[in-house]
């Protein structure tokens, strides 16, 4: 199974979501950078901020010991949005392959390996475990979260929602396929307590995507954006 982890300035929590990978992935795939409206909001406060990571995360990621293949895909400029970021990901994975798409600060704990044999064995093609926000309020806790764990069919892609994978005819894939529960782990997720140079421009980020009805931008508005 391969993991695919999105990342940008991920120093706080990367080494602890690696590591809760390390004994059951065949391969980790990340891909390093920011999106561009999400970089937008960020350079408000940090004008001297990079479009990739420049506070360790990388060097991190290549010092941790005893690890599965790690594939690294690097940057230059930021990436247009969420879901082209995503997709590349994506293309690192063959049909007939399962993938877990995890976040850099999110790490898998319980019977890891038990949870994906059973999923993987399951006859579905969707999996999906509980996440839960560490610190959060009971009301709070997210447990029903969209799944993440999928085998690779051909034709898979995400489309201006980087939340829900479709299939080749862009049906979404959760709402199609049938779905594994497993137990056996929990997906633990840290935003709460990330550091506020991170917390406070994705916070803008999120109002203005939420303006913007959930979708990604397109290549057309990002420029129109960038001319202003």
């Amino acid at each position: 199974m391969k993991a695919l982890i999105n990342v940008y300035n991920e120093s706080q929590f990367v080494s602890v979501c690696l590591e809760s990978l390390k004994d059951c992935m065949d391969e980790i795939v990340i891909a390093d950078g920011a999106y561009q409206m999400y970089f937008d909001e960020f350079k408000k406060d940090y004008p001297q901020a990079k479009p990739w990571s420049t506070d360790g995360t990388l060097e991190i990621i290549q010092a941790l010991k005893d690890m599965p293949t790690v594939r690294l895909i690097r940057c230059t400029k930021p990436w247009l949005n969420q879901t082209v970021k995503r997709n590349v990901l994506l293309d690192a994975v063959s049909p007939g392959e399962w993938f877990i798409i995890i976040d850099a600060d999110e790490m898998l704990t319980g019977n890891v390996y038990k949870g994906l044999k059973e999923i993987i064995e399951s006859g579905a093609v969707v999996g999906r475990a509980p996440l839960v926000n560490a610190g959060a309020d009971v009301d709070r806790l997210n447990y029903f979260w969209h799944p993440r764990i999928f085998l690779k069919m051909k034709g898979m892609h995400y489309e201006r929602t980087h939340w829900q994978l479709r299939d080749k005819h862009d049906r979404i894939i959760e709402n199609t396929y049938p779905v594994w529960w497993t137990q056996e782990f929990v997906m633990m997720h840290f935003k709460l307590f990330k550091s506020p140079n991170r917390l406070i421009p994705h916070q803008a980020y999120m109002d203005r995507f939420g303006r913007r009805g959930w979708v990604e931008p397109l290549v057309e508005e990002v420029k129109n954006t960038q001319l202003k």
